[in-house]
């Protein structure tokens, strides 16, 4: 019984985190670099703070979501290659692809490959300094993976981070069963890569 609350407390952490707190990061992201440019450049100030309402409104339904059943919002009647098309359509420099032949996947796998791109792309922003992101999504027979390469300053996976993402996502990944793994090197760019047994829907 105690491991079970314990599991499903470590699952609602990961969540929160993808969620809410890459939601209002982004938020407060947006709103600094308005406030930069609220004298010198009103017009992208303005386009700035509609970003971040946009954002809110978006962490708000997610917030909802996650009281009610932890389910993405994206993926409310929609599939997953086209929640990650729309999430690399709202970052700078990001692009989709998708390889294999795409077919409905049991909710917690779409969710948590969803979940996962997100936090890459997180990272990204706050991070890498990238100018190219490429967010590749593959249909294996029995296995469904996620890559998310950058071109970014990288970083040593041995040296110690702050924060709690990549430790959230393999507790995350593990959960279904599936793998996370880093490889980035100083200087060379950053690769996240997610493998889930492609579980068919209920």
């Amino acid at each position: 019984m105690a491991a079970g609350v314990l599991q499903e407390r470590n699952r609602l952490a990961a969540e929160l985190h993808d969620t809410v707190a890459q939601g209002l990061t982004s938020m407060h992201l947006l709103l600094d670099a308005a406030d930069r440019e609220w004298t010198r450049e009103p017009g992208q100030a303005r386009q700035l703070v509609r970003q971040a309402a946009a954002a809110a409104r978006e962490n708000l339904a997610e917030a909802r979501r996650l009281i009610h059943d932890l389910a993405p919002v994206e993926l409310d009647g929609g599939s997953l290659p086209d929640a990650l098309r729309g999430l690399c359509a709202r970052t700078r420099g990001a692009r989709f692809r998708l390889e294999g032949e795409p077919r409905p996947l049991a909710g917690p796998v779409e969710a948590a490959v969803l979940r996962a791109a997100q936090g890459a792309l997180a990272n990204v922003r706050r991070h890498a300094e990238a100018s190219v992101t490429v967010v590749t999504l593959t249909y294996q027979p029995s296995a469904l993976a996620l890559d998310v390469w950058d071109d970014g300053v990288g970083f040593d996976p041995a040296a110690p981070r702050g924060g709690d993402g990549l430790r959230l996502l393999r507790r995350r990944i593990g959960y279904l069963g599936g793998t996370a793994e880093v490889e980035s090197t100083p200087g060379g760019g950053t690769v996240v890569s997610v493998c889930l047994p492609a579980r068919d829907p209920v």
